[in-house]
């Protein structure tokens, strides 16, 4: 049986330079490349390329999935991480989610790297979601978003080579019950139950209040002074615009919202937190049992009642349901002949006496005698014990 694997950088601040795309054309032969993706596929040998280099050049985002267990996901942070180290250091360094410093800066790449076996989990196919979930995760780290290193923490807590059954969860951040959608897509690549986020989140304090990128950057501008400015405008107007917006939107976001984001301080293991959700799950299930069991009984009384209606009509005007019978086989087809034996059925029913028996029997042997190569409009008939 053959393997899949799927290999993907995205860029998300600015597009590659030309330098930058060469280096990327390096790393592989046969990968699709543009200035703002780098794409392969293998269903033989692997990609031998430098991630961390690429991630370094250019790309902010990388994706490796194969479907004998790899789902690794790198993200690149220019201006590294939004957090005290006392604080992001209870999140990473697990040894599955780890922090890699550039070797000059503050930037960095943030490495989540879960261990599972082959086969353990289901396959995948649709990447690009998984894509925007990552990107949307980077951004969230970036604003300063607590929540989104938990998420993190919390994948490799419980689906990793730890011991989940003794290992604590990370300091848990307010606002978990609030989490983007983004969050649950990103929880499902590494396939797991999104009701997890929910068990999390009942120790969760209430999400404090945030401001929007817009507003971060808008405070930002407005504490630069004029030789900040100036030195800022030279800049854009000798380097690539592009880059240097990036860079800037960067350090405008960089620790402006993390200071003081509520916690709670761990207490649940790792089964804690898995007993907790399926609980959750079989909780979710019984309530959807139950709904779908209303359901099925309003669907039964709808049909009760459109029944009951009906035969009083049969009762009115018994000829125009055994004309109604004679259009259905003349249609033919075997949904046509089930509903016409159906339809004589509930006007005998409807009659309910020996001239509904008589008038629905003789109108079966008429049919019969009509079209006596019809032998599965016969069957359907004295299934409905109507024909002899």
């Amino acid at each position: 049986m053959s393997e899949y694997q799927h290999v993907e950088f995205r860029a998300v601040d600015r597009p590659l330079t030309d330098t930058e795309l060469a280096y990327a054309r390096k790393q592989s032969s046969r990968a699709e490349i543009t200035s703002w993706s780098f794409q392969n596929f293998y269903t033989f040998g692997d990609f031998h390329g430098n991630v961390q280099g690429m991630l370094r050049r250019g790309y902010d985002i990388f994706l490796h999935y194969a479907d004998f267990g790899i789902r690794t996901i790198a993200i690149r942070l220019p201006n590294g991480l939004p957090f005290a180290e006392k604080l992001w250091s209870q999140y990473i360094g697990s040894g599955e989610l780890t922090w890699s410093p550039d070797p000059r800066g503050n930037g960095g790449i943030l490495t989540l790297d879960p261990y599972h076996e082959p086969g353990e989990l289901d396959d995948l196919w649709e990447f690009e979601k998984y894509l925007r979930s990552a990107i949307e995760i980077r951004k969230r780290i970036q604003l300063g978003d607590l929540r989104a290193l938990y998420l993190l923490r919390l994948i490799t807590l419980i689906d990793s080579q730890e011991e989940p059954l003794e290992t604590l969860e990370p300091p848990v951040p307010a606002g978990l019950g609030e989490i983007p959608k983004d969050f649950h897509t990103f929880l499902d690549f590494f396939g797991l139950d999104s009701l997890l986020i929910s068990a999390a989140a009942e120790v969760s304090p209430e999400q404090p209040n945030t401001h929007s990128q817009e507003k971060l950057i808008e405070q930002w501008v407005s504490s630069q002074d004029e030789s900040d400015a100036k030195s800022l405008l030279h800049t854009f107007l000798t380097r690539d615009p592009v880059a240097v917006k990036a860079e800037t939107i960067a350090k405008a976001l960089n620790g402006k919202n993390n200071a003081g984001w509520p916690t709670v301080s761990p207490s649940r293991t790792g089964l804690e937190l898995l007993t907790r959700t399926e609980q959750l799950r079989k909780a979710q299930n019984e309530k959807e049992r139950e709904k779908q069991a209303a359901a099925e009984k309003r669907k039964a009384a709808k049909q009760a009642q459109d029944r009951k209606e009906r035969m009083e009509l049969m009762v009115k005007d018994p000829n125009k349901w055994l004309r109604k019978v004679d259009k259905l086989v003349k249609a033919r087809g075997i949904h046509n002949y089930e509903t016409a034996a159906e339809t004589l059925d509930e006007l005998r029913e409807a009659l309910a006496d020996k001239d509904g028996k008589r008038i629905t029997h003789q109108h079966a042997a008429h049919l019969a005698q009509k079209h006596p190569t019809l032998n599965r409009m016969k069957s359907s008939l004295r299934k409905r014990g109507l024909l002899d």
